[in-house]
């Protein structure tokens, strides 16, 4: 019981700093509470028009990275787990090279290139870039889910008569179940909290939480950069829930029989 309670309290602690803070109107050093409070920083953020558009941005964004990468990492997983081949091991480098090489460098060499086809400045290019870092995480978790896969099994179905598409939508989809949302939440996790590469390839044009909060942080409006923070928490965590529900529900319809 005492255990759980200093769990629970450490887990805390880091936040309460951060709501006093965003609602103190002036939090001077050595005081241990702030002398004056309000709800200023609250109102501002909350009216201010880019701070909703920046919300619409980095869930469309985060979704559609989500659901591209599952479109892509189920059959490279099913591929790798498949495949017996020497060369396995130059397919697996190359497909999870973006978890050894940061992101920032591989972007940069392919900005020009993406100047060129006119992927910078919009949503398009935005969401093409925050698929190289988020990828290779749901790759993995997929690749982890097959290694599981009951030896046999397809080609049990594949015996009886199943087809190739209802494999997939009654056998291989619900094992894979765990894999799909534990790659899907890393995967809008560091979508919406990308900022560098939203920042370099949107050049500002698009605007999400991240791109908002970071020059209150950096500028010294503390209480600003407190609520942005304490709601891009928030709005991590519902975003995730929401998706995560919205895939169970589809794939509960598509395997019901």
């Amino acid at each position: 019981m005492i255990a759980g309670l200093v769990f629970i309290l450490a887990i805390l602690f880091p936040f309460i700093p951060l709501i006093l803070g965003s609602i103190s109107t002036g939090w001077r050093f050595g005081e241990i509470l702030p002398s004056n409070y309000s709800i200023d920083g609250y109102e501002y953020v909350l009216k201010n028009r880019s701070t909703w558009i920046g919300m619409g941005y980095n869930l469309l964004i985060a979704y559609t990275v989500a659901i591209i990468n599952l479109f892509l990492a189920i059959p490279a997983a099913k591929f790798l787990f498949r495949k017996k081949s020497r060369f396995k091991g130059i397919y697996m480098i190359i497909l999870f090279a973006p978890l050894i090489v940061p992101s920032l460098s591989s972007v940069l060499g392919i900005h020009h290139s993406m100047i060129i086809y006119g992927l910078t400045d919009n949503l398009l290019g935005v969401i093409l870039v925050n698929i190289i870092p988020s990828f290779p995480y749901v790759l993995l978790s997929l690749y982890g889910s097959f290694k599981g896969f009951p030896k046999g099994l397809e080609e049990s179905a594949l015996i009886d008569g199943v087809s190739k598409i209802q494999m997939y939508r009654y056998i291989i989809l619900p094992i894979l179940l765990p894999g799909i949302l534990i790659g899907s939440t890393i995967s809008i996790l560091i979508s919406l909290s990308e900022y560098v590469l939203t920042f370099l390839i949107g050049g500002g044009e698009i605007i999400t939480l991240p791109i908002l909060m970071f020059p209150y942080l950096s500028s010294g409006d503390k209480i600003i950069g407190a609520v942005y923070a304490i709601l891009f928490i928030f709005f991590n965590v519902v975003g995730i829930l929401l998706f995560e529900l919205g895939i169970k529900l589809v794939l509960k319809k598509m395997t019901k029989i």
